[in-house]
């Protein structure tokens, strides 16, 4: 996600807020608050919950500097949200989009395991990133072969066509399906291959290098801004999409070796690692938060002013809460405002409407009073010292704007997006209006560049799933998440076009070498999909009608 400068510190000043919330809230700690040892049960990888949190603060808000983006207040509701999310152990719903026949899918995935069976079975299938990289010559086979771990290395020198099905039947029957993301080569295959095998639910190690930036070389071109942007989106969408299925995300690739080993010996899951091996655990990654805030946002900003009264915030707490202030509560809050002892207010008439309070005080004021036990009483005094330094030193306040909160469509319409893609507006939307169905459009509002659970949500909230890869952007983060859902099973209609030698993709003319990469993703995800029984077209139109056609008869 790009915020522009400061980002860094941003994120840096909220991962230390909620580790000090996380220690004074959620009990005392396993270890050490800052460092590398992360054993506090209560603390999980807290990535996506920080860039859910950041996004839709900045979308509740005009942000008019890089920077102003979380309150106090909304850090408040946040954390107390993720508490008792935690404490309560929410399971995942299952998507609406799953298909109601996915025995059928899973028929086809069997039957194609059960035909590689009759090859050797390999403990670890080496995939990810190829030529020009050499981490499977230098490191890994040699780590695997050290520890006796038997393995299938795609790489050769020499390719062949019988060497599809030997690939094929190694990578269905692996104990372990270990994928490295080189900065090197664009992944573009590699990370459509790994987004389907999370969704699938494989033993999934993965490994992933940074793209360095503009100008960085591949295959000894300078990629262009536009370029290294869309491949740092797809990255993102395949951290974000196994990360969704709790498996941890590797920066380097010894540590995955050894952790790969620990699995295989002990017969594990990704998802079963923890502090002692040096993993900081993934739990809940579903869990929406920026909802509460929108709810409470667009309660507050329907009373047309920029502060309210304690008898407005009455009325708003219910209607967010389904809970009612008590008169303790309005005392305790009129006290801290008036600068009282609650002593002189008792038996008196509380003033109400001379008590003003800003969108700020409010979230405060849910955090505390939402949930009522010893542990979160407070809030508001507890942490205006300690935490509230922390954030300040990054996140000042700024002023409100309207937004308006989603619900579930009826097909979403996923797939390339940018200034000069226009098939929603122009094809898509009409077509559904036509006939009655709703839709969401995920390129009507902000783009965060990640998966936020929020937007997770929103398409597992939708029946049928539409992705559209044009011609004319390189669609790798669409072409990841298309292939995630499919691997869990749901509902997808795909269409996707193939980039030709005269096609402009953002502007911009492809080297034959990119060409050749972009397109080799658009063919696997095309034969991932007919595999399992996905519609897949090339006109825009036919995709639309089949995901009409899908919603109606359902």
């Amino acid at each position: 996600m790009s915020v522009g400068v400061g980002a860094t510190k941003v994120k840096a000043a909220l991962y230390l807020a909620l580790v000090l919330v996380s220690h004074c809230c959620w009990g005392p700690a396993g270890g050490r608050v800052l460092g590398q040892s992360y054993s506090d049960p209560h603390l999980y990888n807290i990535t996506m919950t920080v860039h859910e949190m950041l996004h839709v603060a900045r979308e509740c808000s005009t942000r008019e500097a890089a920077g102003h983006l979380l309150t106090f207040g909304e850090f408040c509701l946040f954390t107390t949200e993720l508490r008792q999310c935690y404490d309560r152990e929410i399971p995942r719903p299952p998507p609406l989009s799953k298909l109601s026949d996915k025995s059928c899918v899973d028929k086809k995935r069997s039957e194609r395991k059960m035909s590689a069976e009759s090859s050797p079975k390999y403990e670890v299938f080496l995939g990810g990133s190829c030529n020009p990289t050499t981490w499977r010559q230098n490191v890994a086979i040699p780590m695997l072969r050290d520890q006796g771990i038997s393995f299938y290395n795609p790489q050769v020198s020499h390719w062949e066509e019988e060497l599809v099905e030997l690939e094929y039947k190694a990578k269905q029957t692996a104990s372990v399906l270990f994928f490295v993301f080189d900065r090197n080569t664009r992944n573009v295959a590699s990370m459509i291959e790994a987004a389907y095998m999370a969704g699938c639910r494989r033993k999934l190690v993965v490994v992933m290098d940074s793209y360095t930036g503009p100008g960085q070389l591949i295959n000894g071109e300078a990629i262009s801004e536009q370029e290294y942007e869309d491949l740092t989106n797809g990255l993102h969408t395949v951290q974000d999409v196994v990360e969704c299925q709790g498996i941890p995300v590797f920066g380097e690739i010894n540590h995955a070796l050894n952790c790969t080993a620990k699995i295989l010996r002990e017969n594990l899951h990704p998802q079963d690692l923890g502090a002692e091996d040096h993993v900081q655990p993934i739990k809940y990654p579903y869990l929406q938060l920026g909802d509460k805030l929108i709810k409470l946002h667009d309660a507050f900003v329907n009373t047309n002013s920029e502060q309210i009264t304690l008898a407005e915030a009455r009325v708003v707490y219910k209607v967010v809460t389904n809970k009612d202030l008590t008169t303790e509560e309005l005392r305790d809050i009129v006290a801290a405002k008036k600068g009282k002892n609650i002593q002189e207010l008792n038996g008196a008439e509380l003033p109400l409407n001379e008590v003003y309070l800003t969108f700020d005080e409010l979230c405060c004021i849910v955090a505390e009073f939402k949930n009522q036990n010893l542990e979160s009483r407070r809030l508001w005094d507890v942490f205006t010292h300690s935490v509230q330094k922390v954030l300040g030193w990054a996140l000042p306040r700024r002023p409100l704007r309207q937004i308006s909160n989603t619900g579930g469509r009826d097909i979403y319409l996923g797939g390339s997006m940018g200034n000069r893609v226009t098939w929603r507006e122009t094809v898509a939307i009409p077509m559904l209006l036509k006939h009655g169905l709703s839709y969401f459009n995920p390129a009507a509002g902000a783009c965060s560049g990640r998966l936020l659970p929020m937007e997770a949500a929103l398409m597992e909230h939708s029946r049928v799933l539409l992705f559209v890869i044009t011609n004319t952007t390189r669609g790798v983060s669409a072409m990841a998440l298309a292939s995630h859902y499919i691997g869990l099973g749901c509902n997808v209609v795909l269409c996707v076009q193939m980039i030709t030698d005269e096609s402009l993709v953002n502007g911009e003319r492809l080297s034959r070498s990119a060409l050749k990469d972009y397109n080799r993703g658009r063919s696997y995800l095309t034969d991932q999909a007919n595999k399992d029984g996905i519609p897949v077209f090339i006109n825009i139109q036919e995709a639309v009608e089949c995901a009409i056609s899908k919603c109606l008869t359902r």
